[in-house]
């Protein structure tokens, strides 16, 4: 079975979501993105509200 890590808000540090420890991951709030960096994912913080864009890089 492979280890779990947590993935955290980079603007509140509240939990966001858990991924498998071997994927690597980059998440920057909606407000924060470059315009040629395209998210996998978006996931609304349940703790502070912000839009969070999250890229799987591997």
């Amino acid at each position: 079975m492979s280890k779990i890590k947590k993935l955290f808000c980079p603007e509140c540090k509240g939990r966001l979501i858990d991924s498998n420890s071997s994927t690597k991951s980059v998440v920057l709030p909606e407000d924060k993105i470059p315009q040629n960096w395209h998210p996998d994912y978006f996931l609304k913080c349940w703790k502070c509200g912000k839009q969070i864009g999250i890229k799987k890089v591997s």
